[in-house]
């Protein structure tokens, strides 16, 4: 009796086990069939964007003998990505990154069904990295906006573009972190996903699971052009606050407060009494702007602006460039360990303000992609570096651990050609850089100590 009395406990559990089993795989299915029901309603609102340009020959002298100046021919450009269709007042647009379009004569816009349109550009914003336009087709499916200040690290969320070509590709991930830095770009902050974006992926679509569009794909990190995980997103309140202001504007209107700012490094907290690093430093006020006029002064530090927290530089240039100008804020500082409050009215930022901020940051030098800083040629530094008969722009800075680091680029090194193309001033060198693309592989002609050489690099995709 008790010899069956277990034989009929184990069938029970070996029972109950298949039970469980057959349950996790039908949870397993359901799951699969969700994101293939999320995949086939979002889709439609992704459309594929190819671009064509002209890239204008360089003229240089050429090397030998004498005569007129040649002209490399014209050169056309082509180029790839995604947008995402979306509705404001009424009226259908598509969204995708300004990079995507930046150097583009014809605009092509293909559509789920395989019909093609000619777009035209509403507007388009560099600071943000987000164009708007529009094509001659009505009743598109539009995506739905969701609510980028609602995400959560670890929530689910699905790409959706144009990698490599291959149109309305889908990938699945996470929200791996929110608030990232951005690269090079002024203001907002990125969202970073571990779902799968390559080159063509810029401007499609990142959804979350109610099929909601909450960021525009932008940005990969990667140390060879190849997807390792690491992807960027603009937040969709960003992109929608922007595209708004391209449709009724024509341009995006910034508040400016008219200052410089750094985050508060540990050490540097601990030497101000304060035991955690959460605040901006303003680390110099410009004289007449806003932030002047209001009685912000240098070494205060940024807590709250409206009431909101500011944890980082990210979050003020975020805040203030979401601010319209003429808007009064209220900033929280904290200076000389007490907490005061100051009503600033916001100026606009201009494109005067921002070369006059360049320009007083770096004067004729500039810092770029590359981890480098490069200066013009003068008279003196040719004679103590040897360079008298030479021309070309010399390193004075290299960051460490940046592409030219590692490519063993120094001080004091003189660059004069960036794929075979002469650079005589800082405007060459800015010029020849911006004509390349993330991820592609150039080569530059350096001097220095051992002579001339030529250096392999790549442009870092961040």
């Amino acid at each position: 009796m008790r010899k069956l009395c277990f034989s009929l406990f184990i069938l029970t559990l070996a029972v109950a086990d298949r039970a469980r089993a057959s349950e996790n795989l039908q949870l397993l299915r359901q799951m699969s069939d969700g994101f293939a029901e999320l995949a086939a309603q979002v889709k439609p609102g992704v459309v594929k964007i190819t671009t064509e340009g002209t890239e204008e020959g360089r003229v240089f002298d050429l090397p030998w003998g004498r005569g007129r100046p040649f002209r490399a021919p014209d050169q056309p450009r082509r180029g790839q990505g995604a947008g995402v269709i979306a509705e404001f007042d009424g009226q259908q647009y598509i969204i995708t990154n300004n990079h995507v379009i930046r150097h583009a004569d014809n605009i092509r816009v293909e559509v789920t069904d395989s019909r093609f349109f000619e777009a035209e550009v509403v507007g388009r914003d560099s600071l943000s990295d987000v164009a708007v336009l529009k094509i001659d087709a009505e009743d598109l499916p539009t995506m739905r906006l969701g609510d980028s200040d609602q995400l959560r690290e670890g929530e689910w969320v699905m790409a959706i573009g144009n990698p490599l070509g291959l149109a309305h590709s889908v990938t699945m991930g996470t929200v791996s972190a929110l608030g990232r830095k951005r690269f090079g770009a002024e203001y907002g902050s990125f969202i970073q996903t571990d779902a799968a974006l390559n080159m063509g992926n810029s401007g499609g679509a990142l959804v979350n699971l109610r099929g909601e569009l909450v960021g525009i794909n932008t940005a990969i990190t990667s140390h060879d052009g190849g997807n390792i995980g690491i992807g960027f997103a603009i937040p969709i309140n960003l992109v929608t606050d922007v595209a708004e202001q391209l449709i009724e504007h024509g341009e995006v209107r910034r508040g400016l407060l008219g200052v410089r700012i750094d985050n508060l490094e540990p050490l540097l907290a601990e030497a101000m009494g304060l035991d955690n690093t959460q605040g901006v430093l303003i680390t110099s006020v410009s004289s007449g702007r806003a932030a002047d006029k209001a009685g912000v002064k240098r070494d205060d530090i940024v807590l709250e602006v409206d009431g909101q927290p500011v944890y980082n530089a990210v979050d003020l240039r975020s805040l203030i460039g979401r601010t319209a100008p003429g808007v009064e804020v209220e900033l929280l500082v904290l200076r000389d360990g007490k907490q005061k409050r100051i009503e600033v009215e916001l100026e606009a930022l201009t494109e005067e303000v921002l070369a006059t901020s360049a320009g007083s940051r770096d004067s004729d030098e500039t810092r770029g992609p590359l981890g480098i800083r490069v200066e013009n040629l003068k008279d003196e530094w040719a004679k103590r570096l040897g360079y008298e008969d030479e021309s070309g722009v010399v390193i004075v800075r290299v960051a460490r651990g940046s592409e030219a680091a590692k490519r063993g680029l120094r001080r004091g090194m003189l660059i004069q050609a960036i794929n075979r193309e002469e650079v005589e001033t800082v405007e060459d060198y800015k010029d020849a850089l911006e004509e390349i693309e993330p991820g592609d592989a150039f080569m530059m002609r350096v001097l220095g100590e051992r002579g001339t050489r030529l250096v392999g690099m790549r442009m870092p995709v961040n």
